[in-house]
């Protein structure tokens, strides 16, 4: 059965930078997979992309988006700010996330994030629920949504997944706990 390690927490409470820290510090040959940013633009957040390890890009969710499926705080007309584009995260996010579940090679998945844009994917979420099968020995770390949702909800109490919660006070111990942790966890025996 797979194993994840998810830090949780706050919106801005630092989960994304202290995944990030974590690859630098265990050092980046030993992870595969991506991260979640946000996207800036002339000072306002714009949306949010996916970035691979391996430098590829793609758009999660923007509000120039013309997709139905909609998030965030609505507008005068009810429609959420930004749309989601599931296009990269299924073609490129997807097929990672497999990769991890089916191999044997002892680097860890990054994944960041399981969040509500995310979860708006099936695919992703079939993904992520194969890594726990008993065929997988796949160790992933990243991210969770905090608030409550019933898929991340009912995930998080499943065997092989472990939450941590994170916050501006712990993030850099708990970031270095997990640094060692991994480390450990990849050294040859």
């Amino acid at each position: 059965m797979g194993r994840l390690l998810l830090l949780t927490g706050e919106k801005a409470s630092g989960k994304t930078s202290a995944v990030r820290r974590v690859v630098q510090e265990v050092g980046h040959e030993h992870f595969f997979g991506f991260f979640a940013d946000e996207v800036r633009r002339n000072g306002g957040r714009w949306g949010f992309e996916l970035t691979t390890l391996d430098g590829e890009r793609g758009t999660l969710a923007s509000i120039d988006s013309s997709s139905t499926l909609r998030v965030g705080a609505p507008n005068s007309a009810g429609i959420g700010r930004y749309g989601i584009e599931l296009g990269f995260l299924d073609k490129v996010c997807v097929p990672l996330i497999r990769k991890a579940a089916s191999q044997a090679d002892g680097k860890i998945l990054v994944l960041d994030e399981i969040g509500p844009m995310q979860l708006y994917s099936e695919n992703f979420k079939e993904a992520v629920l194969s890594i726990l099968a008993d065929s997988s020995h796949a160790l992933v770390f990243g991210t969770i949504v905090l608030r409550s949702l019933p898929w991340s909800d009912d995930f998080k109490r499943r065997p092989g997944v472990e939450t941590f919660l994170l916050d501006k006070r712990n993030r850099n111990s708990l970031a270095r706990m997990m640094s060692l942790y991994l480390k450990e966890t990849i050294r040859p025996s």
